[in-house]
Order: structure tokens, then C-alpha cells, then sequence
């Protein structure tokens, strides 16, 4: 069993504040008083790291290395499959699992609380209240009562709660679906999104005053990223750029598919015949940070999956989740489905490269009242395309 000292913790915190800011994620007083005071090993007693099998192993605050593993700049995964008992599963030897919570990488935290650009007196509401290090962070920034923070996992909830209490902070934290926000502590200066949702809901741009910031990561299966900040400009209507930054989160449970990736390739597996065509599209094209951010948000419901067959290259596989799919490699694509998966990308590919191969800020995103959703680049005068809604998240995504 490990012993683990307050000097030990409070060094790997000082170490933890001094790489984020040398890396630029962390620049003002106040947010570098918030992360140097906040303990996050206090919200991370026990997690999940990843095996080189693609095992989850479970690790607590008795193991070696525990204290200094929770203030490394990375996200610790905390919960499996959304069942605790995983947790037990796992420590006697290492599962397979679907993360379902975890604490957020502190370099994303900072980026996006630097940029919520939050003052004193703020109310913020945050989704997604997962390990509770993040609503610890801003209640110390601006005090427990101006902070509420939803969560619709009861039992992270409950315990999110406890360990903010034992840390001295005390934020409203409600058990909901973070898509309806928490009408009941509205109108907010700010929401901050620590789950991912693939519009912007309308509930939060409503529980928005006029002239607060909405910050989220739009989910993509594709990823690559996006984070976009929005200014509520009216009743129902906001618009705001893209970061610079790259961003990921969880996304909300009622977006996860039904299938694993790894169901999902093994069906695409068995009706693949190996005959190729041609394409000029790079086969790294989602790697790519700025076209792969506007891939993903004109491609939705597509998960990529990496794979490479005994004795065989390395191909890149793209699932639908209605059964469509396609695969890339060296010797071309070929693709099956109502869906012609790669002909999307090409196409989504062949507009960001007409646009002139911008940057992913300077692509931005109008929300109005009428529930439409549109990307633009440079202003909302130049319309790039509409963003793709989904129908479990109502009218605007939300509501």
C-alpha cells in the first residue's frame, strides 16, 4: 500500500499548474489560483488507465503511483458500461468497458474555462457534472452559489457532491438531463459543456442571459474537435466562432450508439470483398485538424476505426451506424450501404479545400430561434452549410 503525504500531492499540483501554464493553456491570475488550490486527486481516488491489450485496469489511491498519475496532463477515465461494478470486475484483472465518465484532460479545462472568460459575480451553469474537479475549479473562481452543474448519472451525482463538500465547496449540483439545463437557476452568464452534444440544445441558448457565452463541443463520431463559444445575441438566437483549439468530450448517453465499433467492423468485415477504386482523397484525411473538424460536422453518425488484417496494411474503416460502411487504404476505397460514406467525405473534403483550406476558426456557427443551425466561415453572411440535427435532442437539439 502506497503512502501518500500533502506535500506529495501539493508538488505534483504545482507541477501539474507549472506545464499548463509554460504550454500557454493557463495565463490568468485567477484561473492559476483556481487549478493551484483545487486538489483533483481529491475527485479521482480511483480510475481506469488503458492496458496495451485495449484492457481497462483499475487503479486507487493505495496503488504506486497513484498521487502522480491524477495530476499528469491527460483525462483519467472514472466510470465503465455506466455500472460501477466494473470498478471490482477490474481489480481483479484488467476488462474490456466503454468509458462513460472520466476527469477531463486539465490543458482542455483550462483552455475552456480561459476562454468562458468568466468575472466575478458570474453565474455558470455546467453540463455534465462527471468526477466534479471541474465545478470545484469554478466555484473557487467565483464562488459555490454562483455555480450550478447537472449531471444525469445519480450516483456520480451524489458522489460528485460529497467530495466538493470535503474540499469546502458546496455548487448546486442536480440530477437531470443536462439537455434541458436547469430552468430553475436561470438566466446564467455562462455555460460550459463537459459532454458533448451534436447540436446546441435549445434549453441552454433560452437559459442564457443576453450577451452570455455558450461554450460546447459539438460531437463528431469523426472527431477532430470542434469547440465553439456562442454569444446569445437574442431571444433564441446565438452565434459564435470555433476555437483554434482542439476539444473532445463524452458525448451525452442518449448519442452513443447502440453497437460498438467493434460490432459494427465485424459486420462490414464479413460483406467486404477487397475490390478497391480509385480516390484522390488522403487516406489521413481525418487527421488533419482543420478539414477533419469540417468533415466530421457534415458527416455525422460515422465512427472511424483503425484496423489492419493479419499479414495485411493498415486500412481505415468508417461504420454508419443504419449498416453503411466504407474502408480506406493504399490500394483505394470500397464502400456499401444505402450510404456512400466515402463519396460524403470526398465531398465535405473537396468544399473545405474550395473554401481555401481555412482554419478551423474561422469557421463559425448561427443558432436561431426557428431551430436551424448553420456553419459559416469568416461571418454569418457567407453560409458554409447546414449542421446536421438529431431528432433525440427535439427542436435546436434541446428542449
Amino acid at each position: 500500500m502506497a503512502t501518500i503525504s500533502q506535500d506529495d500531492t501539493g508538488r505534483y499540483r504545482r507541477r501539474m499548474v507549472g506545464e499548463l501554464r509554460r504550454g500557454g493553456w493557463l495565463r490568468s491570475p485567477a484561473w492559476i489560483d483556481a487549478f493551484q488550490a483545487v486538489p483533483r486527486h481529491a475527485f479521482v481516488p480511483r480510475f481506469f488507465i488503458p492496458t496495451d491489450t485495449g484492457h481497462w485496469a483499475a487503479v486507487c489511491a493505495q496503488d504506486r503511483g497513484w498521487a502522480e498519475r491524477a495530476y499528469t496532463l491527460g483525462s483519467l477515465v472514472t466510470q465503465l458500461g455506466g455500472d460501477e461494478s466494473y470498478w471490482g470486475r477490474a481489480r481483479d484483472a484488467p476488462l474490456r468497458g466503454t468509458p462513460t465518465s472520466s476527469s477531463s484532460d486539465p490543458r482542455l479545462m483550462a483552455t475552456m474555462l480561459e476562454a468562458l472568460d468568466v468575472r466575478d459575480g458570474h453565474t455558470v451553469l455546467e453540463i455534465g457534472t462527471g468526477a466534479g474537479y471541474n465545478a470545484g475549479l469554478i466555484s473557487h473562481r467565483i464562488g459555490s452559489r454562483n455555480v450550478t452543474s447537472v449531471e444525469v448519472d445519480a450516483g456520480l451525482a451524489r458522489t460528485a457532491r460529497q467530495r466538493l463538500a470535503e474540499c469546502g465547496y458546496h455548487p448546486t449540483i442536480v440530477t437531470s438531463d443536462g439537455t434541458n439545463g436547469v430552468p430553475e437557476a436561470s438566466p446564467y452568464d455562462r455555460i460550459i459543456a463537459t459532454v458533448a452534444a451534436p447540436t446546441v440544445p435549445a434549453a441552454w441558448v433560452e437559459q442564457t442571459r443576453i450577451g452570455g457565452l455558450i461554450l460546447l463541443n459539438p460531437y463528431t463520431e469523426l472527431g477532430s474537435g470542434p469547440l465553439v463559444l456562442l454569444t446569445v445575441t437574442d431571444r433564441g438566437r446565438a452565434e459564435g466562432r470555433f476555437l483554434p483549439s482542439y476539444g473532445a468530450f463524452m458525448p451525452f448517453r442518449a448519442h452513443q450508439p447502440a453497437r460498438s465499433d467493434q460490432e459494427r467492423l465485424s459486420d462490414a468485415l464479413r460483406s467486404a470483398d477487397g475490390r478497391r477504386t480509385a480516390t484522390e482523397v488522403p487516406v489521413d484525411v481525418l487527421h488533419q485538424i482543420d478539414a477533419g473538424m469540417l468533415i466530421g460536422l457534415l458527416v455525422p453518425h460515422v465512427a472511424w476505426i483503425g484496423f489492419t488484417p493479419e499479414g495485411g496494411r493498415s486500412q481505415l474503416w468508417l461504420l454508419g451506424d443504419d449498416g453503411s460502411w466504407a474502408v480506406r487504404d493504399d490500394d483505394g476505397v470500397e464502400q456499401r450501404g444505402e450510404r456512400r460514406i466515402w463519396d460524403e467525405i470526398a465531398a465535405a473534403y473537396g468544399l473545405w479545400q474550395q473554401l481555401g483550406s481555412p482554419g478551423r476558426e474561422r469557421f463559425g456557427l448561427t443558432v436561431t430561434v426557428d431551430g436551424k443551425q448553420t456553419i459559416w466561415l469568416d461571418g454569418p453572411d457567407r453560409t458554409v452549410a447546414p449542421l446536421a440535427l438529431d431528432s433525440r435532442f427535439g427542436t435546436c437539439g434541446g428542449g
